[in-house]
Order: C-alpha cells, then sequence, then structure tokens
C-alpha cells in the first residue's frame, strides 16, 4: 500500500503544456539532442491519424499519470485493459521527475504481458486539438512510440491510442531490480515533483478506479519500508 502520509498534488499542467515549459527545459539541458520541433509532432500526428475520418470519437489509454492528471478534455473513461505489454518503471526522466544529473524514473509501456488502466473518450470536434496538446506533453523527446492498441472494455473491444516505450530511446532504462526503481523513486526530484509522489498518485488513481496492480503494490511496500528504516530527515523530500 502507498505510505501513509497527506500528498499534495504534483504534476505537469494543461498551462506548462501549452507554454512548452517542459520542451524548453530539455532544449536547455545536456538531453536537447532529438527534441522534435513544433513540425515533426505535427507530422507525427497527422501520421497516427492518416485512417482517422475525423468524425469518430477517439480514445486514449492510460496507465499511468494520465489516469490522475490526463489534462485533456475529455467526454468520458472507462477501464480498460491492454495485452501484450505491461505498466513499468523502465523511462528516465531528465525533466518531470528528476535533473540531468540524477534522472528519476516515470511508468512506461513495455513489452509483455497485460495492463489494466483506463481509456478516456476524446469527441471528435476536439479530438485534434486535444491530441495535439497530449503530443506535446507526451512525444517530443523521442522516447515513445505512439501506437493504436486493441482495448478491451466492459462494452467490448475498442481501439486507442497508447504510448509504448521506444527502446531504441537513451532514456530506456531496461528491466530495473524492484530495489533499484525504488531507491531512485525516493530520491529524484523534477520540475513536476519526486518520483515517490508519483508512484503513490498512480498507485492510489489504480485503486480508485477498482484496478489491481500487485506490482505497484510492492513498490509502495518497499518506499513505505524505505522510509520507515531511513535515518530521521534523510527521507525528506
Amino acid at each position: 500500500m502507498s505510505p501513509d502520509r497527506s500528498l499534495s498534488f504534483t504534476g505537469i499542467t494543461r498551462e506548462a503544456i501549452e507554454n512548452d515549459y517542459s520542451r524548453e527545459a530539455i532544449r536547455n539541458s545536456p538531453h536537447a539532442e532529438g527534441v522534435l520541433c513544433d513540425v515533426a509532432l505535427g507530422q507525427s500526428l497527422d501520421s497516427m491519424l492518416e485512417e482517422w475520418d475525423g468524425e469518430t470519437d477517439v480514445h486514449v489509454f492510460a496507465y499511468g499519470s494520465l489516469i490522475w492528471n490526463p489534462c485533456m478534455e475529455h467526454s468520458g473513461r472507462t477501464a480498460a485493459t491492454v495485452r501484450g505489454f505491461h505498466r513499468r518503471f523502465c523511462l528516465w526522466s531528465n525533466v518531470y521527475r528528476g535533473t540531468p544529473e540524477n534522472p528519476g524514473l516515470v511508468l512506461a509501456l513495455d513489452r509483455g504481458g497485460a495492463c489494466r488502466g483506463v481509456a478516456y473518450r476524446l469527441h471528435a470536434n476536439v479530438a485534434r486539438k486535444e491530441l495535439a496538446l497530449l503530443w506535446r506533453r507526451e512525444m517530443f523527446g523521442g522516447s515513445y512510440v505512439a501506437k493504436w492498441l486493441n482495448v478491451k472494455t466492459e462494452d467490448g473491444l475498442i481501439r486507442a491510442i497508447g504510448f509504448v516505450m521506444n527502446h531504441r530511446s537513451k532514456a530506456y532504462a531496461g528491466r530495473l531490480a524492484d530495489e533499484q526503481v525504488v531507491e531512485k523513486l525516493a530520491t529524484c526530484r523534477g520540475h513536476y515533483g519526486s518520483g515517490a509522489d508519483y508512484l503513490c498518485q498512480t498507485a492510489a488513481a489504480l485503486r480508485a478506479a477498482g484496478l489491481d496492480d500487485p506490482h505497484m503494490d510492492r513498490l509502495c511496500d518497499l518506499l513505505s519500508a524505505r522510509e520507515v528504516d531511513a535515518p530521521s530527515g534523510s527521507g525528506k523530500r
């Protein structure tokens, strides 16, 4: 379970996305290479939507911070399951939850297994605008590959856009031991808060949605144990 503490909300805001705060932070860091410009982002989104008719609602699959902080105008959400990918802390974060000097970790969809999450519905008349904003949030650094995923919901199968880990990216952390993950989450902080808060907010959002994830619960237990065992003051962030 999540550590017993009161968490203030930490996370990116819609205003920050619209004003490109994160992309600018990376442009001014040692990791500026590979940051996509507006033209490249637009081309990426156009490619993703080339088979979209412009009249059908679009779904987005959320498995991490998008569950509790979508920053999207949506018309509803439903519990959903994707097979062939699982939720894992395998993406280095040099801005959101860490720094270039001390990179943190955030979640991505990695190969294998299955993942329970949430599917958001974007009404057709706002879908392109909202997806353009989502692309500025998720796709500017080349860490993800956007894919149309087959998603199972209680109402049947749908197609939804999901962000899958790009194994060719330098930001791919691979399969780290749980203890390594928790150490990083506990000791790294970026523009939008600490990795520990990111974990706890995601785990809480999964539970609130009725979505069990034993691995996330194990990470929360390890984080709790680490904070209990830490010398007084050393666990503060």
